[in-house]
């Protein structure tokens, strides 16, 4: 055969070709790597001529291991088994490098041949060959991936067509490999999903279901694709699952197979003869995307691409597709066969998963945030206790007027100081809430006052409040606070004047609802005609000190405390906006089954108590103790202290007389103040005890057992505190 790369019989030529187009076929179905890898040696051998064939080729385990394995054609595998896997020697070494194909026609008068140790040339036993060629099998990527090896014992065997073939068969080893590769990553992808399945089901039930459906969802379509890979072998004209057609150079249907009528809903009759673009978009057509796919195609040999495709209807599917060339044996292009898989499902599967992952990641963030800013509360609120118990001690004192407005400030100052860290405990759902079942028609009525005060004239206020509203179970001061600082920023938003619309409605939401809720819920929806919201500011609005105000006109805490009232009181809050279109804040509150007679009966006043009150003061912060102590002196008190738990019950145990034990509850040691309020009510049951924190984890968990005062409190608050748990009933 002479080195010019034509075979002399036309039939010698359709039948490579047909052979060809089988094996890629084939290796394009075939996820097991041995049998991809088998069937493009035996071709290769086949196609070549050659005596015997071998196909070395890299494969990675899932730790990361990488081997070398061989399969061979022509001869029993026997025949290399006692010989070592091929060394990177001067003859091998283009191969693997992926360097160049290496043909020659006698191998032993290569100079790089018998230059290796041990055995100086051919090694005993094995298969004479003269006749050598060698193809690099490489990626798309250009990674090296094995080589195929071909030998024949008589030289001048494989000519320049025989090259071309092998290289063919190359690009479609290397096609086997990269789909197993594919499949592995598929694989390994679905593990990953199930195991962000696993957490998000832990976090939100509705959630769970969602991307479980879509789980199921992509399982299913990928055992669909599992189904239609082992059925590939058929003609191309049985498959279903993808759409298989061959173009002319021009971009001319020229075939077309079933999965292609299926997907695309044409069918053979009215699509043959059409251009493909048809299956494009018009902005897709205008931006010349058909004509340059087919241009890269015919150029690098190969075009893959995503995008939204159309279908005879007009609807649109999300399609994965891959333009391969055609060439004859001379390098003419033919056309481009072209395959085309609807990948609508599992990009909507992998839309749900990503959007969870960030409702996932973003609500560990508001939580870590909530932990840290309750817990700064706690020690702000001491702080503030001891400058505002101070102050208020020397208010007693002075009388000169301008120490009095100092006195206010710092007063003044204490008492924002105060609402800040509110707020904040607000935020962090730390917050101890004084909830009563609340009609939400007779409740904003009651406080449209104070709204439109908060908002200004400039602003038009409308309430709709529907008649059958539900009642809720909340905390009135907080849900009060809530809505004026939502009408507050609305204001902002409107400095020339606009509309703010306050709306309640009943709602039962399910899996379909805004927010991660279900049941019956009132919605409370604040909507005003402003400026509205950037996107990218959006996703920040209820994290605590964050706001676009300038510096002093405002602290960046009333959504906070919006998003911490909503979550508290068993709900939720959403925020809708569009740039200069306005923006909605939208509460979602339980519905209750109780009514307003469920309320608490409004507590008697207490009644007058002997001025020489002994309080025992347990507080291990020696200002703050020694600020409650003066407090305490000033209405008359005799006052003890202790600095710890276990110092107050040994002062208890000395036998004396103690009227009220006034403690912390935060306290270091193993035992808390509301660890000490309840031994001393199992001890001494007819002793009162009064509790006070900033925060508290542990005040969650007291409940109705005992009085709580919230610091930083005032001298009137302290002593209605005092006088209320001395004129208790005692315990029996």
């Amino acid at each position: 055969m002479a080195d010019s790369g034509v075979m002399n019989e036309d039939s010698a030529e359709s039948r490579a070709l047909r052979r060809l187009l089988r094996v890629g076929a084939d290796v394009a179905a075939e996820l097991d790597v041995d049998r991809a890898v088998q069937v493009v040696t035996d071709a290769a051998t086949e196609l070549t001529g050659a005596a015997f064939g071998a196909f070395f080729y890299n494969v990675t385990n899932e730790t990361g291991e990488s081997y070398l394995l061989y399969t061979l054609s022509g001869v029993p595998r026997e025949a290399f088994a006692k010989f070592p896997m091929p060394r990177n020697t001067g003859i091998f070494a283009p191969t693997f490098a992926g360097e160049r194909v290496v043909r020659s026609a006698d191998i032993t008068k290569d100079p790089r041949y018998g230059q290796n140790a041990p055995h100086k040339g051919m090694p005993e036993g094995h298969l004479p060959v003269r006749s050598y060629l060698a193809v690099p099998v490489l990626s798309r990527l250009g990674e090296v991936m094995g080589g195929l090896f071909f030998g024949h014992p008589e030289p001048d065997h494989f000519a320049r067509y025989h090259e071309d073939v092998a290289v063919g068969i190359a690009g479609q080893a290397a096609t086997a490999l990269d789909n197993a590769r594919l499949y592995r990553s598929a694989q390994a992808e679905l593990k990953r999903r199930r195991e962000a399945e696993d957490l998000l089901r832990q976090n939100n039930i509705s959630l769970e279901s969602r991307v479980s459906q879509g789980s199921a969802q992509t399982q299913r379509a990928l055992a669909q694709l599992r189904d239609s890979e082992r059925n590939f072998r058929l003609l191309v004209e049985s498959v279903t699952d993808y759409a298989i057609y061959m173009l002319d150079p021009k971009g001319t249907v020229a075939s077309w197979n079933a999965g292609a009528a299926r997907i695309k809903g044409y069918d053979r009759a009215e699509i043959v003869g059409s251009n493909y673009d048809r299956f494009f978009s018009a902005e897709d057509r205008a931006a010349g995307i058909p004509s340059r796919a087919l241009k890269v195609a015919a150029e690098a040999g190969r075009y893959e691409t995503e995008g939204w495709r159309l279908r005879k209807d007009g609807s649109r599917f999300w399609a994965f597709a891959v333009l391969d060339a055609v060439r004859d044996e001379d390098g003419n292009l033919l056309g481009f066969a072209k395959i085309t898989r609807d990948m609508t499902e599992r990009r909507e599967a992998q839309l749900t998963l990503e959007k969870a992952r960030d409702q996932l990641a973003q609500a560990q963030k508001m939580e870590a945030i909530g932990q840290l800013t309750g817990g700064i509360a706690h020690d702000f609120n001491n702080m503030l206790m001891i400058v505002s118990g101070q102050a208020q001690l020397m208010r007693k004192r002075l009388s000169d007027p301008k120490d009095m407005r100092s006195l206010d400030a710092i007063e003044a100052a204490a008492r924002s100081g105060a609402n800040l860290t509110r707020q904040l405990l607000t935020f962090a759902r730390r917050q101890r809430l004084d909830t009563m079942v609340v009609d939400l028609g007779s409740r904003v009525s009651a406080f449209q006052d104070m709204l439109t005060s908060a908002i200004g004239g400039a602003v038009k206020l409308e309430i709709d409040i529907a008649s059958d509203i539900w009642p809720v179970e909340i905390d009135v001061g907080e849900f009060e606070l809530a809505l004026v600082n939502v009408a507050v920023n609305a204001r902002d938003a409107m400095p020339h004047g606009g509309t703010l619309t306050l709306t309640a409605r009943n709602v039962t939401l399910g899996a379909q609802a805004p927010v991660a809720l279900h049941g019956d819920f009132v919605r409370v929806s604040i909507v005003d005609t402003g400026s509205g919201i950037a996107p990218e500011v959006l996703a920040k609005v209820f994290e605590p000190f964050f706001t676009t105000k300038e510096v002093g006109k405002g602290t960046g805490l009333g959504l906070s405390q919006v998003y911490g009232f909503a979550r508290q009181s068993g709900g939720d809050v959403q925020v809708t906006s569009e740039v200069e279109r306005g923006t909605t804040v939208s509460l979602y509150l339980p519905r209750t089954a109780k009514s307003a007679s469920d309320n608490a009966a409004p507590r008697p006043a207490a009644a007058p108590f002997k001025t020489d009150a002994t309080v025992l003061v347990v507080e291990d912060n020696a200002q703050v103790g020694d600020v409650s102590a003066m407090l305490l002196e000033q209405l008359g008190c005799i006052v003890l202290r202790a600095e710890r738990p276990d110092a107050a019950l040994a002062v208890l145990a000395s036998g004396i007389a103690v009227d009220l034990v006034f403690s912390d509850i935060v306290m270091p040691g193993d035992m808390d103040g509301l660890a000490l309020a309840r031994a001393i009510r199992e001890a001494y049951p007819r002793l009162p005890v009064l509790l006070a924190t900033g925060y508290s984890s542990a005040a969650e968990r007291v409940g109705c057992d005992f009085p709580i005062l919230r610091k930083p409190y005032e001298f009137d608050s302290l002593a209605e505190a005092v006088k209320a748990a001395l004129c208790q009933p005692a315990m029996a």
